[in-house]
């Protein structure tokens, strides 16, 4: 019998449902908690609806933000088909399929404050579907909000803080500037080095330029503490290069913060102090890294932001989604293809190119049916990355699936990258090689350098792993670096804690403040106790006794999952062989791996595992664009 016998009510009378539920728990397709709350949710009952519900709850532990009926697939739907002795394959005939999807929505836990939802053939737990729906209202308000804004005073300062080099091409972060500044809401993204964060530093000083009489609060988050450290180093080095009056200087905030601090976390709940109830006092929040954030957090976020608000989100739609569920940031930017122009209405076209063109007819509508395309900058020009950039054209060339640039990339010989086959002798030299880089921060540590400058050293490289375990995963090669540094004497490992080492914090602690992703150093005070010492987002050195820190980590070695919100001046990553690279690898974490790199980028990997990884693209079911189109 096939598991497509599962889903037909003619045959369940003769399945062996204990017996499959077990399989599906040996083939950790499903925990014990999904089978327990599926029961909970269809009164005990095991048929087709139990393992619909199943497969949502599959789907959720999986970041999905829904099943989607076009998903399934309803000849093997817990992928497990090599593991059935199938007395059929005759698959299912249409009208089945729909007669089974249809009848949930007669079943008792599906509706308006149900624990279960149906929208757009998907469906959901309904807490995931009701922070859909509040994003995409609260995003469609902020678009439509009335605002009152100069526009001669506007285009006169967009040419100050973007005079035109080239009246041939557009300036997309210009473009941007004029969008951000004239709606509540809107979505700045783009690939590394394409200037998102100088494009924000212009726009604060353009709008309090305009509001100087009465200049907006302003807030700037990023998803992690390391994320909103580097946004608030990128601010302070935009500004510096504008040469401001000290007047708006003063103006235009320089230190970002985590979004949790900004919403104020109450211990011991998954709750903030300021909500829908406590709105956060500010006039515009702006968000770095947003295709980090998750679709829960988003929400609340969102939902804490007072009614007269902007919003603006800042990330590159093609870096891995958050670690949680959904991916509202790539949900938001389908429609942007590199190489192409947004989707812009006529109306907003005319309104740009009166203020960034002089009324020059540089841009054309070309209508949506997607209700935000007017709220979406797509930067595409990168600053950072040339056509000498090897960087750049290896994440081009992943990012876009493209072999025949890949092999002109890796033949060219570019001086910021190199690439290497994986092998024994290599893997072996890899770890030689890290376990050198690190010897710098460990020489100022035996010297006597102060923290700042300790931490500092430390970040200028990193090794970025696709797996956690296994001779390739980031849990043995912390092991093999850490026995390389000691046989250096540089570091002495008897104890579970030791001077040098570098630790990441995989448990939030919010007593102490302290979240998953946080990177600390241990070190020895003035006292010759040893502290784990962190350096916040405002750049201020805190110290814990390692007794009391959080589950923590070893980070010589970090997962690529890991590394994103942050950027290293030198940066290598490792892929496993292709036995056991899996289909987690994939182009998004390939692309995020590599784009961590500024100024040098190592690759250890086989060419077949590259090339299967550039051809594999994920993306997460959602109904945000659904939620969003026009009717």
């Amino acid at each position: 019998m096939s598991q497509l016998d599962l889903f037909d009510d003619t045959t369940q009378n003769n399945f062996d449902h204990n017996a499959f539920i077990e399989l599906l728990l040996k083939e950790s397709r499903i925990r014990h908690a999904d089978v327990a709350l599926a029961k909970l949710l269809n009164k005990q009952i095991i048929d087709d609806i139990f393992y619909l519900i199943l497969l949502l709850l599959r789907a959720e532990q999986q970041q999905h933000s829904c099943l989607a009926y076009e998903d399934i697939d309803w000849q093997d739907p817990f992928t497990i088909q090599a593991h059935c002795q199938a007395d059929s394959t005759a698959p299912w005939q249409e009208a089945t399929h729909l007669k089974v999807w249809q009848k949930l929505q007669r079943h008792p836990a599906v509706g308006a404050d149900k624990p279960l939802t149906l929208f757009a053939q998907k469906l959901y737990l309904s807490r995931l579907a009701n922070y859909e729906a509040l994003l995409a209202e609260r995003f469609l308000a902020m678009q439509n909000q009335h605002l009152v804004v100069d526009e001669s005073h506007l285009s006169t300062l967009l040419d100050e803080y973007f005079p035109t080099q080239n009246k041939e091409m557009i300036d997309w972060q210009k473009v941007a500037c004029a969008m951000a500044a004239t709606r509540g809401f809107c979505v700045i993204t783009g690939g590394p080095g394409t200037g998102k964060t100088t494009t924000v530093t212009k726009l604060l000083a353009i709008l309090q330029s305009l509001y100087i009489k009465a200049p907006l609060t302003i807030k700037l988050v990023a998803p992690t503490g390391k994320a909103a450290a580097r946004l608030s180093e990128s601010i302070l080095g935009a500004k510096a290069k504008l040469e401001l009056s000290t007047q708006l200087s003063e103006l235009i905030p320089e230190h970002a913060q985590t979004i949790h601090r900004l919403l104020g976390v109450i211990p011991q709940s998954n709750q903030y102090r300021h909500n829908q109830y406590d709105p956060l006092h500010l006039d515009l929040l702006i968000i770095d890294e947003a295709s980090m954030v998750d679709l829960s957090l988003l929400a609340k976020l969102v939902q804490a932001l007072p009614s007269h608000a902007r919003l603006i989100l800042l990330g590159d739609k093609d870096q891995l989604a958050s670690v949680d569920t959904g991916s509202v940031l790539s949900d938001l930017c389908q429609e942007l293809t590199l190489g192409t122009l947004p989707c812009y209405s006529q109306v907003l076209c005319d309104r740009l190119n009166r203020l960034c063109f002089a009324s020059q007819a540089k841009l054309l509508g070309q209508e949506s049916d997607f209700a935000l395309s007017d709220s979406v900058a797509f930067l595409q020009k990168s600053h950072r990355f040339d056509s000498q950039s090897g960087i750049g054209q290896l994440a081009l060339a992943v990012n876009t699936n493209d072999r025949k640039l890949l092999t002109q990339t890796l033949q060219h010989g570019y001086e910021d990258i190199s690439v290497r086959p994986l092998n024994n002798e290599q893997y072996q030299s890899l770890i030689q090689r890290v376990a050198g880089h690190y010897s710098r921060y460990l020489t100022l540590m035996h010297n006597g350098a102060s923290a700042q400058e300790i931490h500092h050293a430390f970040l200028e490289y990193q090794l970025l792993a696709a797996l956690r375990e296994g001779p390739y995963g980031v849990e043995q090669l912390n092991k093999r670096i850490e026995q390389a540094l000691y046989v250096r004497n540089l570091i002495q490992p008897i104890n579970r804690h030791y001077a040098g080492q570098p630790i990441m914090i995989i448990e939030n602690d919010y007593q102490l403040k302290l979240f998953n992703g946080d990177i600390g150093i241990l070190l020895m005070d003035e006292q010759m106790q040893l502290k784990a010492t962190f350096i916040d987002e405002q750049g201020s050195l805190r110290s814990f006794y390692p007794a009391r820190l959080p589950r923590h980590e070893n980070v010589y070695a970090m997962t690529i999952h890991k590394s994103q919100g942050s950027e290293f001046a030198n940066t290598a990553m490792i892929l496993p062989p292709v036995q056991r690279a899996s289909a987690g690898i994939n182009r998004q974490l390939l692309y995020t791996g590599i784009t961590r790199a500024k100024q040098y980028f190592e690759l250890v990997a086989q060419e077949q595992v590259l090339l299967n990884a550039m051809g594999r693209s994920v993306s997460r079911c959602s109904g945000m664009r659904e939620r969003l189109m026009r009717n």
